[in-house]
Order: structure tokens, then C-alpha cells, then sequence
């Protein structure tokens, strides 16, 4: 797709193809800078191994189905509304760019780090076609390739911070974005709204793990496990990451109720 159907394809407010197919090595772009060496053979932890292994398969066309245009200008508005003014923002688990993206045309300096290979070349595609200043990295959220206290938010939606299927895992994501965050600066993690698992779940496997809090559901006809998370998670998983000051909230996100986890870092 040439950069002018991308263009006009954003302007209808139509969702443009994204390729996730592999390239030919070109010279790097400036979307393609790496904060730290660490990235280039990012260390994931073994769910996302898993993740990554979905990604692989549904592709970044088969991500941006699952949404809609009208769902993602609602959520981007409500971002925006969050966010302070100049606020230098890190995506985690950004995908092909569906919130990294937006904020980039929005005048926000953001970075967007994701764990597939497949999801950044199609995002640092699109950022190229709309020559738009971001970052993006192929990295794991257990392990952030960012110096300390560098952002003023980090956010991880789209359920993401839920693919970790082991609270040891949990607990180093939420504690590598605690220390990327600035003194003043907050998180923002959001998922769906904990269910309790039926024993139909439990007997069929769709639940299983400790509190039967994994679960299993099919996206586009490949498995997808994710660990169902309620505010006593939260609070567990954020108590053992040493972060001090936090709360929960429901609200409508792009059409649905979902749950967030807003972690906030007392000023100096």
C-alpha cells in the first residue's frame, strides 16, 4: 500500500492494511532507534514466549479486526484527557501501533515497545508512511530497555500486562514500569473484569492454574491464554513489586467495562 492510500484510508476512517510480512534489511530509520542494546534479542519470560507465538500467527491484520475505528478514537480521546500536557509516554505492548500511533500525531513523545517482531515492523511501517517521531522497540516487559525514571506514563493495554500467566512475571513488569516511571508519574494497566470460573470451566480446562485465574478462550481460531485478574491480584502482585501508592477503578473503555490498575509515584 503506497503512503498516500494509507493517508486517505485514515482519513475515511477506514482501517488500513498492515503488513506484517518480513522485508529485506533497509537502513535504519528514525523509528527504528534502540534505547539500549538489550533489545536486540529481547530476554521474554516464558508467557510471552507464548504471546508471541499468537502474535506470529493472527498477524497485525488479524489484531486490527478485532477492533473497531469508532472503539479506538473513543479510547485515544479518553488517553489524551489523562495524559499531562508534554507528557513523554512508553506503550507497553503497543502491537502495530493502534494508541502509539494516535498520541504520536497528538504531539505526545512516545516510545512503543512490544515482544513481537511482527507487530513493530508493521507499527514502524505505518510511522514511516506518516513520517511520525517514535520509538519503537522489540522488547519484553519484565525487562524494560529504558533508564530509570524516563517517563512521565506508562500505559500497557489491550489486556497485554494479562498474557503474563505467572505472578512472578506480573511482579517484574509492574516493577520495571514503577522504575521507569518520573517521580509524579502514573501507570495505567487495563483488561477485562474478573469472572469467577464456573465448575463447567474448571472440568473443561478453560480455567485452570492457581485460583483457576487462567484462562483459555479461541481468537480467530488459535488458543489464547490469559491469567483473570481482580483488584486482590492487583494488590498482591503490586505490594510484592514495592509499589507504594496505588487504586483501581472500572469505567466504560471503548465500548465495554474494564478494569484498570493505576499505579501513582509519589513526587520527590
Amino acid at each position: 500500500m503506497t503512503t498516500l492510500t494509507r493517508l486517505r484510508s485514515r482519513r475515511r476512517g477506514e482501517r488500513p492494511r498492515l503488513s506484517s510480512s518480513p522485508r529485506r534489511p533497509r537502513a535504519a530509520s528514525r523509528t527504528e532507534r534502540q534505547p539500549d542494546s538489550r533489545c536486540n534479542t529481547p530476554d521474554v519470560s516464558r508467557s510471552e514466549k507464548i504471546s508471541r507465538s499468537f502474535y506470529a500467527e493472527l498477524g497485525a491484520d488479524g489484531l486490527a479486526n478485532r477492533t473497531r475505528p469508532e472503539w479506538d478514537e473513543k479510547i485515544v480521546a479518553a488517553l489524551i484527557e489523562l495524559l499531562p500536557q508534554r507528557a513523554r509516554v512508553l506503550d507497553v505492548g503497543c502491537g502495530y501501533g493502534r494508541v502509539t500511533l494516535p498520541l504520536a500525531r497528538a504531539r505526545f513523545e512516545i516510545e512503543g515497545l512490544d515482544l513481537s517482531e511482527n507487530l513493530i515492523e508493521a507499527a514502524r511501517g505505518a510511522a514511516d508512511a506518516e513520517e511520525l517521531r517514535i520509538g519503537l522497540t522489540v522488547g519484553s516487559m519484565t525487562s524494560l530497555p529504558y533508564r530509570t525514571e524516563s517517563f512521565d506514563t506508562v500505559i500497557c493495554l489491550w489486556s497485554a500486562f494479562h498474557e503474563l500467566l505467572e505472578e512472578h512475571e506480573q511482579r517484574r513488569a509492574v516493577s520495571e514500569m514503577w522504575r521507569v516511571l518520573r517521580p509524579g508519574g502514573f501507570g495505567l494497566i487495563e483488561g477485562p473484569l474478573y469472572q469467577e470460573a464456573s465448575q463447567a470451566d474448571i472440568e473443561s480446562g478453560k480455567r485452570r492454574g492457581p485460583e483457576h485465574r487462567i484462562a483459555s478462550e479461541l481468537v480467530e481460531g488459535i488458543w489464547r491464554p490469559h491469567y483473570a485478574h481482580d483488584p486482590s491480584s492487583f494488590r498482591r502482585i503490586c505490594g510484592a513489586a514495592g509499589v507504594s501508592r496505588l487504586h483501581m477503578f472500572e469505567r466504560e473503555w471503548g465500548g465495554r467495562q474494564r478494569l484498570f490498575l493505576r499505579p501513582d509515584k509519589p513526587r520527590l
